[in-house]
């Protein structure tokens, strides 16, 4: 029996090792994905800066915004697309989270890090306090947290004393960390990290018993309340994170920047990330990554064909703010017209089935 009781603890530190490399196995199989994705920002830099002057876009000053929209996005996602909460007044907590972070660095005098801190902890305080709206439903509820926005929108424009109103904040420091040189490239490195740990945090969040709840919730209140299920509190909490998301991308958002004034957090960025959401696809954390990518980058790429073609474009259409509206419109329209989906669920359905991703909106079926 000694002998028996010696072997078996001998063997034991072995089982704890397997259990620590499954755990690891298990971790990398769950976020291939993601690891992929990794290595390919982590490459971007060495073949994106060498042909930024020929292609007249500058690939990795776009992917910093990509990431920043990223993380409200996907935010965003679990509060509309897992818990079924329609948000139209993100911008507010997008606008907290910049004025917080650039307030503390300009006024206050603290390092970049403590002011998005403080972004992502006033954001989230702010969605504690809005958070009773919850109890509305529908388009209640969008049109309460619509107000939420342009009430957050008058008071940073008025607040002069604080905000500087229309003058906006200026000479916000540069996004770094102690020890990191500061340039565009380490910029596009720090917010695609904190991006990164976002995605695989959400990503397990989706699964956990707390994604499981927020499904539920999303499905019928009163079926998850008959499960045991505290709605309110759910619903709370999962408001608050996405607040505090949109936070943490304001805050990034205004040290890249530089620069930040009332104007750039008006309703028409809640409906921008509302558009990345659904664009990219519900429900989906790689969704988020699809709409901000598709959202952001096209545009650009619009912005920068008068550039390819030559001299010969006409004035009203070399300038991009004649038609940017109409561009971000027809993008919305026929996202939703050819792949009401979302882009993440249309490719899935082409790897997985061999099927198109796109559905033809003049069959009955489609209308209906």
């Amino acid at each position: 029996m000694i002998g028996d009781d010696s072997k078996s603890q001998q063997q034991r530190p072995h089982a704890r090792q397997g259990g620590a490399s499954d755990r690891v196995l298990s971790f990398l199989k769950a976020h291939k994905a993601l690891l992929i994705f990794a290595v390919f920002l982590g490459v971007m830099p060495v073949w994106a800066e060498p042909i930024a002057s020929t292609i007249h876009l500058d690939i990795v000053l776009v992917m910093r915004l990509v990431g920043v929209f990223t993380i409200a996005a996907v935010g965003l996602n679990l509060l509309i697309g897992y818990a079924g909460q329609v948000s139209l007044g993100h911008s507010a907590f997008f606008g907290v989270g910049a004025y917080t972070s650039a307030l503390i660095a300009v006024k206050a005098g603290f390092p970049v890090w403590i002011g998005i801190i403080m972004a992502i902890l006033a954001s989230a305080l702010i969605g504690l306090l809005v958070a009773p709206v919850l109890r509305l439903k529908g388009h209640y509820l969008a049109m309460a947290t619509l107000g939420l926005g342009i009430i957050a929108f008058v008071f940073m424009r008025e607040m002069t004393w604080l905000t500087g109103g229309n003058l906006g904040v200026t000479s916000i420091p540069e996004l770094s960390l102690p020890g990191v040189p500061k340039n565009d490239i380490s910029e596009f490195y720090i917010v695609w990290i904190i991006a990164l740990i976002i995605l695989a945090f959400c990503s397990n969040l989706v699964r956990s018993r707390t994604g499981r709840a927020i499904r539920a919730i999303h499905q019928s209140d009163v079926a998850a309340a008959a499960m045991g299920i505290n709605v309110s509190w759910e619903k709370i909490k999962i408001f608050m994170l996405s607040a505090a998301l949109g936070g943490l991308a304001g805050g990034l958002y205004a040290h890249l920047q530089g620069y930040i004034d009332p104007n750039l957090f008006y309703i028409t960025l809640s409906i921008q990330l509302v558009a990345m959401v659904v664009v990219g696809g519900m429900e989906s954390i790689w969704g988020a990554v699809a709409g901000a990518g598709l959202l952001i980058f096209l545009p650009k790429i619009v912005e920068t064909l008068p550039r390819w073609i030559g001299p010969g474009v006409p004035k009203p259409i070399a300038d991009y703010s004649n038609y940017e509206g109409i561009v971000f419109g027809l993008i919305l329209v026929l996202a939703m017209i050819f792949m009401p989906s979302g882009i993440t669920r249309g490719l899935s359905d082409l790897v997985r089935y061999r099927r198109s991703p796109f559905i033809n909106p003049f069959k009955k079926q489609a209308v209906e």
